[in-house]
């Protein structure tokens, strides 16, 4: 029973041959049970420190190449902010400009803004509010120092409520200027349009008012008479459409032209037209050739001006 406990029973102590292969000399090192237990543990525990370190390197390294191209695509971020502030201070000169060019042509036609009084040329300072740079976000420090984000809802907040404060006055700027030169178009269409100068030459041999006419009877005579030789040119005094060429009972040959703004004119005693109906014609232009041609006591031409059919004096309207 002895012989079998002492064999079953673990060794307490080993040894470690060294066999060298120049020498002849084995060397023999002992240790105890207790020390090969201590020697497991510290290798496993060194084995454990290594996988820690090498994971948390690895870690490390990835957590350093994010954070790397964050900084690169801050300082991208810092670079457009800064154009893009350029770009708004120059839409915000461009808008100025043509809010003072409306105040300017609306003084012009009378219609001055009050509002717009008072505006002086684009300073420096004009333009949008100054927006803070977020601390640590400067692309010459991304280096070093503590980075913060730059990408805030502040920022984005700001820059969107000045781009629509910019495009609302752009809008009412222009909104004005089209105002302005439609009005400006519309007096300039009306001064072209006005029947300003002399339909024919000749010597005006009966005048707008009452005259007596055939069978001795008082009545109005609703223009005046030009007389010339026949195939004098007889000319547009405005811009107008014709809107009647033909024959008209007592009028013989006549042209007709509708000025706008309610005026129109009529040409009567004809002998010849250049125009035809629904053409556009500007002052100056030849339109026909005096004639005597319908109720006529001889060549010459009877020129009318009515306003919203009411006949008028023409001398009133002749720039002399």
């Amino acid at each position: 029973m002895r012989k079998t406990d002492t064999k079953c029973r673990p060794a307490e102590r080993f040894s470690i041959l060294i066999v060298p292969r120049n020498r002849s000399n084995v060397k023999r090192l002992e240790c105890s049970r207790r020390f090969v237990h201590v020697a497991v543990a510290g290798m496993a525990a060194f084995a454990v420190a290594i996988v820690s370190g090498a994971f948390c390197l690895v870690h490390y390294y990835q957590s350093f190449r994010a954070t790397e191209a964050v900084r690169v695509e801050a300082a991208d971020f810092m670079r457009e902010k800064a154009a893009l502030l350029g770009r708004m201070a120059e839409l915000e000169a461009s808008v100025s400009r043509t809010e003072r060019f409306a105040a300017k042509i609306e003084s012009a036609v009378g219609k001055r803004d009050d509002s717009l009084t008072g505006l002086g040329p684009v300073e420096e300072d004009d333009g949008l509010p100054s927006v803070e740079r977020t601390p640590g976000a400067d692309v010459s420090k991304l280096g070093g120092g503590i980075w913060k984000s730059p990408f805030s809802k502040s920022l984005s907040a700001g820059l969107n409520l000045s781009i629509n404060n910019l495009v609302n006055r752009s809008d009412k700027a222009e909104a004005r200027v089209h105002t302005v030169f439609a009005l400006k178009q519309d007096k300039a269409y009306f001064w072209a349009s006005l029947p300003s100068i002399w339909p024919a030459q000749g010597w005006v041999t009966s005048e707008f008012g009452v005259r007596r006419g055939w069978g001795g009877r008082s009545r109005i005579h609703e223009g005046i008479d030009i007389a010339a030789p026949v195939g004098t040119p007889i000319k547009a005094p405005g811009d107008g459409i014709v809107t009647f060429t033909g024959y008209d009972r007592g009028y013989g040959q006549t042209v007709r032209i509708d000025h706008g703004y309610g005026i129109t004119t009529v040409y009567a005693h004809c002998s010849s037209f250049y125009v035809t109906e629904g053409q556009r014609v500007k002052r100056g232009m030849m339109i026909a050739a005096i004639g005597n041609t319908g109720r006529s006591t001889g060549p010459h031409l009877h020129y009318e001006v009515r306003v919203d059919g009411v006949p008028v004096n023409p001398m009133l309207y002749v720039m002399r």
